[in-house]
């Protein structure tokens, strides 16, 4: 079933329990409000989108990377996994094809230039899903989102309150739609840092007629909305899927797909230094100060994926020590 399809079906079940006698329910049980507000529906956002990009890497970007590295007799990179890329073989290969065409010297453009295969791994690599392309004299260009904006500004005085300003400042000053350039607008490190991670999505379907009535309130700034639907217009005319609009009648789709997003121990190298020993510098999303998600910003001189860090978490999900 594809994501369309999910969301007509999750629509239609709302209507079916609307318009049925709701047997088993204490009628006197509170309402159960689910409020979508901007940290609720980025992430809702977020595993939609990565959901329906996972099938597109599987199944037309693979076989395009494929073609363009055999073209031009690029081996994988052999380097670590990072995301959910890490989670199935067809992912990883893609990641390490990828990331090895990422380091291919433009000069080797004019071997693939007449490939079809090659330009639509450039069309996606240049979409502003990720921010203005920067071209770096490379096969391939990297999106320059707000956070990269951040990082960049601020060398070497890197803390999360500093990155997690600066970004949106970022992104409200280029008028950045990306996906990161969204998270950045709310100050956010969780979701900012969350968003920036690639990470396989579990989605949790729970049917219960004993659950409580479920109210689902939109509570999301007009003006995130208003660029996020840009973002959802993008995504949906490069890969022709159908991202739920920014609206409130979505509001059960955004809080559905939040729900069964998984946003503990996810772990992203934001940047590194240029001289030797190369030390990376990393953001990882743990629980600090009780119960409450937080960003640990940390140093090391290896690369820490989602999975090693994960590894590391205490047993209550508190950061661990790197």
């Amino acid at each position: 079933m594809n994501l369309l399809s999910r969301i007509r079906a999750l629509l239609g079940r709302r209507a079916a329990r609307a318009s049925e006698p709701q047997f088993g329910v204490d009628p006197d049980l509170p309402i159960e409000r689910c409020t979508v507000d901007n940290r609720v529906f980025l992430l809702g956002l977020d595993q939609l989108y990565r959901d329906a990009m996972q099938r597109h890497e599987r199944f037309e970007l693979l076989p395009c990377a494929r073609t363009v590295a055999a073209a031009l007799d690029i081996m994988p990179a052999d380097v670590p996994v990072e995301g959910y890329y890490a989670d199935a073989a067809d992912l990883t290969e893609y990641f390490r094809l990828l990331r090895a065409l990422q380091d291919a010297e433009e000069n080797r453009t004019p071997a693939v230039a007449a490939l079809p295969q090659f330009r639509r791994l450039l069309q996606v690599a240049s979409a502003t899903l990720y921010g203005p392309p920067v071209q770096g004299e490379k096969l391939l260009p990297v999106g320059r989102d707000p956070l990269s904006e951040a990082l960049r500004a601020t060398w070497p005085d890197w803390t999360v309150a500093r990155l997690t300003a600066t970004a949106c400042a970022a992104a409200r000053e280029a008028d950045d739609i990306s996906l990161v350039g969204l998270a950045a607008r709310i100050k956010d490190p969780v979701v900012l840092a969350a968003l920036r991670e690639s990470v396989v999505l579990y989605a949790e379907s729970v049917v219960g007629s004993l659950s409580p009535p479920m109210e689902f309130v939109w509570h999301v700034d007009d003006e995130l909305a208003t660029q996020a639907r840009r973002f959802v217009d993008t995504f949906n005319a490069l890969f022709g899927d159908e991202l739920p609009a920014p609206i409130r009648e979505y509001a059960e789709v955004y809080w559905s797909a939040y729900a069964g997003a998984t946003i503990l121990g996810r772990c992203v190298r934001l940047g590194q230094t240029d001289t030797l020993p190369l030390r990376y510098y990393h953001w990882g999303i743990c629980i600090a100060g009780g119960d409450q998600l937080s960003v640990q910003e940390f140093w090391h001189r290896e690369i820490w994926t989602t999975a090693r860090y994960r590894a590391a978490l205490q047993e209550d999900g508190g950061c661990p020590e790197v």
